[in-house]
């Protein structure tokens, strides 16, 4: 970070301090915080927090002026918004990691795709491995009456004991295309604790898509199926794992829509993976003019619709998730990362990748209409969320409430409560399975540029 920028970030964050202390009735003492009893649910503040891996400004916003984005337009209308720096390396567990703790991926402790094991094996990273607690260990934990729903976080899996429930996928990253065994955003018989309570996993089994489920007239959106014999090896492995990943972010809509409606919850969590995996597929295709190559354009005319109609599937979803919020709600959108062209030697089914500008956008009670949001950063995401949930902000989190974001109550002041610290996390025993990662995951892993 040069000069320039560092004097902006300081100055950025003390305004950020001076606003909230302006604006602070009274802060809990040392070690302690507030326990009023809480009103019923329907009467309480609550927030969803909408996870959309790699969504990016840079395409939103096209699209919301050529009117294919009605939901993210509302949202940016009438709430706060702007871009999320993210941070170094932009390796999705780490950073949905430091979205769900407020602390970066040296402090708890899941910063890879993987871990090394003695004797050179590696595994996948498993929620046991984190060090610090995240939002879902620490609602309801003062009072006992509040609530969370977690649904489909990168990093969550084995399920953990909650005050609400958890729904996790079984090694949340790839799909081992020769074995069919499914690795990112599904329900897989036979796993442990992939929610919480186990019980819950029989409610949502029925809810499962699998690829070769989803419905033609869903597809239709995306491409003409008719011309898929015309694709050559590559782009025919692009469209197989997008229709992977179309399967199971509708899987986790199914999920999320349901629990969101029969189990409501004070702070309701979902993840979306499957823009992130189109725009590491597609890029090409899209905007071929940004490739230092030129992309098939029989192929670029079947696919350049991928993209933008992921973005306008995503869209859809959060127009279902307006619909049902309530006047005392707050949306929460939120990417860890941005996307840009990319050129890999010899991985022709890579043509997109990470960029630190992520997508950060706020809505619903509590919330400012028509703000643009400056120096918002990963970090900042976890303090904002508990603030505007009414929950204890601890003193050693390093980011910032974004209060700029916030509509000023009638006495012009925030309520915020602090403590000292989180309680450290109990001992877990680790679930996760003892077999080693095979080598068609490993090559996988390796085509993201995701380890070497």
């Amino acid at each position: 970070m040069n000069l320039f920028r560092r004097s902006q970030h300081h100055r950025s964050c003390l305004l950020s301090l001076l606003l909230l202390i302006l604006t602070c009735v009274s802060c809990a003492g040392p070690g302690k915080s507030s326990t009023a009893p809480l009103p019923p649910l329907a009467d309480r503040n609550k927030l969803i927090l909408f996870g959309v891996d790699g969504a990016d400004w840079d395409v939103i916003r096209p699209l919301i002026d050529a009117g294919k984005l009605p939901n993210f337009k509302r949202v940016v209308e009438g709430g706060s918004s702007g871009t999320l720096q993210s941070m170094e390396p932009t390796l999705s567990p780490a950073l949905w990691t430091t979205v769900a703790t407020g602390m970066p991926p040296g402090i708890h402790g899941i910063e890879d795709f993987i871990v090394h094991l003695p004797g050179g094996d590696i595994k996948p990273v498993s929620s046991d491995m984190r060090k610090v607690p995240a939002f879902w260990n620490l609602v309801g934990e003062r009072d006992g009456h509040r609530e969370v729903g977690v649904v489909a976080w990168l990093a969550s899996w084995p399920a953990e004991a909650v005050h609400g429930y958890v729904v996790t996928s079984y090694l949340p990253y790839l799909y081992n295309w020769s074995t069919g065994r499914p690795l990112k955003g599904t329900v897989v018989e036979g796993i442990p604790r992939q929610t919480y309570p186990e019980a819950l996993l029989a409610e949502i089994e029925p809810l499962k898509v699998k690829p070769e489920a989803v419905s033609p007239e869903l597809i239709a959106h995306f491409y003409d199926a008719q011309r898929l014999g015309e694709l050559g090896k590559d782009a025919s492995e692009c469209v197989e794992g997008f229709l992977w990943s179309l399967a199971s972010d509708e899987t986790y809509r199914r999920i999320g829509l349901h629990l969101f409606q029969q189990r409501p919850v004070d702070l309701f969590a979902i993840y979306f993976g499957g823009v992130d995996v189109v725009s590491h597929r597609f890029w090409k295709f899209t905007w071929p003019g940004a490739m230092p190559y030129d992309a098939d354009p029989r192929e670029a005319e079947i696919l350049k619709g991928v993209i933008p109609a992921y973005y306008a599937y995503i869209d859809g979803i959060l127009g279902e998730f307006l619909a049902k919020m309530d006047a005392r709600t707050t949306l929460v959108i939120v990417s860890d990362h941005g996307f840009k062209p990319v050129y890999v030697p010899n991985k022709p089914t890579t043509s997109g990748h990470h960029r630190l500008e992520g997508v950060l956008a706020l809505y619903g009670r509590g919330i400012n209409k028509g703000t643009t949001l400056e120096g918002a950063e990963l970090l900042d995401v976890f303090p904002t969320v508990f603030a505007l949930l009414g929950e204890p902000l601890s003193r050693q989190l390093p980011g910032k409430v974004l209060a700029q974001a916030f509509q000023l109550p009638t006495s012009g002041r925030v309520h915020l409560d602090y403590v000292d610290a989180y309680p450290p996390l109990p001992s877990r025993a680790s679930s996760a399975p003892s077999e080693a990662i095979d080598a068609n995951v490993l090559e996988r892993l390796k085509s993201l540029g995701y380890i070497r």
